[in-house]
C-alpha cells in the first residue's frame, strides 16, 4: 500500500528557471510531520540541487539522452519502476514535458495514488514560441483532461486550460511560494551601483517570450533624455544576438549581462526601476521579489502574472507586451515621479507577504491531503 505521508516529485531538471526554483521551495517547507518528500529528475543537475534539503531522496530517471521515442520509453519505465519501489501516496509532475511523460505512464501502468500535474507557463502563448509544444498539444491536452488534478501558477493559465476542456474542478490556482527570509540577507553582490545615474534592473532567461529586444529599443530611446543603466540577470540562448543589438543601439556602455544569480534581489534592491518586458509569463514571480525588496516595478500586462500580482496596476506600472514606446514612456514618467516611486516601495513588501512561504505551502498541503483521502475512499 502507499505511504500516506510519501509524496513523489518529478522535474526535469534543476536548472535556473522559476518553476525550479518554486518546486524547490515547496519541497523544502512541507511539514516533514506530514509529509516525505521523494525527488524524481529526469537528469540529476542544475543549481538549484544545492538548495534542495538534504533530507529529500533525489532519483535520476534518465542519465543517458537517447532519440525522443527512446527517451520517452525510458522515463515511462523509469517512473513506474521508482513509483513501485516507494510507493508514494501522491506524484505530481511539473512543467509540461514531464506532466505528459508522466500522464501517459499513469495511462499504461495504473498508480495506485493520485497523479497531480503543475502547469507554470499559458499554453497558448507558449506554443506560439515552442514548436515542440505546439506540435504535441493534441495529445498533451488530452492527457492533461485524464489528470486527477491540475495546478497553476495564475488565474489566467486556470481560464486557458478550462477553455480546452479540463474540467474547472479539477483546477486549482496556487501561486509560485518566495521565500521572505532570504530577501532579508545582506546584499553582497559584484555589481556596483553606478553612481548619480539610475538604475534599471531585468532579471530571467535569456530567451525570447522574455522579449529584450523590446525593453533594449525602449531604452535606446529613453537614454538620450535620461543618461541610464541597465543590469540584465540571466542566461539562454538569445544572447549572442541580445549582445549584438546592444552594440547596434550603441548601448555598450549602457547595458551589462550579469548572467544568472542564485540571489537576483540583491542586484534588484539596488535599483531604482525594476522592468519586465515579457510578452508572457506563468505568473512573474522575480516582481514579487522585485515588491518584497522594495524597488519599484514596471512590467508588461501579458498573460498572465502581472495584472494578478501588480492589482491591476495599485503595486506597480503595467505597460502593453510588445510596445517600447509606451515601456520608454513609462519609465521617464516613473523617473520623473520620485514621490510615486516612493508609494510603490513602500507598498510593496507588504503586498509580497500574500505569496510568502508559508501559506503556499500551506494551500499545497490541504490539496494534497485532500486528494488522498478522496483517492482512498473511491478505493
Amino acid at each position: 500500500m502507499p505511504s500516506n505521508k510519501r509524496l513523489l516529485f518529478i522535474a526535469p531538471n534543476l536548472g535556473g528557471g522559476g518553476a525550479e526554483r518554486a518546486l524547490v521551495n515547496i519541497i523544502n517547507h512541507l511539514d516533514r510531520t506530514r509529509f516525505e518528500p521523494h525527488l524524481a529528475l529526469f537528469q540529476k543537475e542544475g543549481v538549484f540541487l544545492e538548495e534542495l534539503a538534504d533530507d529529500v531522496p533525489v532519483y535520476e530517471l534518465q542519465p543517458t539522452d537517447y532519440g525522443v521515442l527512446h527517451r520517452n520509453w525510458r522515463r515511462l519505465r523509469a517512473i513506474n519502476q521508482l513509483y513501485r519501489t516507494i510507493r508514494p501516496a501522491l506524484i505530481m509532475g511539473i512543467l509540461w514535458q514531464v506532466n505528459s511523460v508522466l500522464l501517459l505512464a499513469q495511462k499504461f501502468y495504473s498508480f495506485n495514488c493520485p497523479v497531480v500535474i503543475n502547469e507554470q507557463t499559458a499554453p497558448a502563448s507558449s506554443r506560439t514560441i515552442d514548436s515542440r509544444r505546439s506540435q504535441a498539444w493534441p495529445l498533451t491536452r488530452w492527457l492533461y483532461q485524464q489528470a486527477d488534478h491540475v495546478i497553476v501558477i495564475s488565474e489566467g493559465i486556470a481560464a486557458e486550460l478550462s477553455g480546452e476542456g479540463i474540467n474547472r474542478s479539477k483546477l486549482s490556482v496556487i501561486h509560485n511560494p518566495l521565500v521572505l527570509s532570504q530577501l532579508q540577507e545582506p546584499i553582497n553582490v559584484n555589481g556596483t551601483r553606478p553612481d548619480k545615474v539610475p538604475l534599471l534592473v531585468a532579471a530571467g532567461r535569456l530567451a525570447k517570450p522574455k522579449n529584450y529586444p523590446m525593453l533594449l529599443n525602449a531604452v535606446a530611446k529613453v537614454g538620450p533624455e535620461y543618461p541610464l543603466k541597465l543590469w540584465i540577470l540571466g542566461e539562454g540562448p538569445e544572447k549572442a544576438p541580445l549582445l549584438d543589438l546592444v552594440h547596434t543601439l550603441n548601448l555598450d556602455q549602457t547595458v551589462s549581462f550579469l548572467g544568472f544569480q542564485d540571489n537576483p534581489w540583491h542586484y534588484i534592491k539596488q535599483a531604482d526601476i525594476f522592468v519586465l518586458s515579457s510578452d508572457y509569463e506563468g505568473f512573474g514571480n522575480v516582481i514579487i521579489e522585485a515588491l518584497a525588496v522594495g524597488t519599484p516595478v514596471i512590467a508588461t500586462d501579458c498573460p498572465y502574472g502581472p495584472q494578478e500580482i501588480l492589482a491591476g496596476g495599485v503595486y506597480g506600472v503595467l505597460v502593453p507586451p510588445g510596445d517600447a514606446n509606451e515601456m520608454a514612456a513609462a519609465i521617464r514618467s516613473l523617473l520623473d515621479d520620485p514621490a510615486r516611486r516612493e508609494r510603490f516601495r513602500l507598498a510593496g513588501p507588504s503586498r509580497a507577504k500574500d505569496f510568502a512561504v508559508d501559506k503556499i505551502v500551506t494551500q499545497y498541503e490541504e490539496l494534497f491531503l485532500r486528494l488522498i483521502e478522496q483517492y482512498n475512499v473511491r478505493l
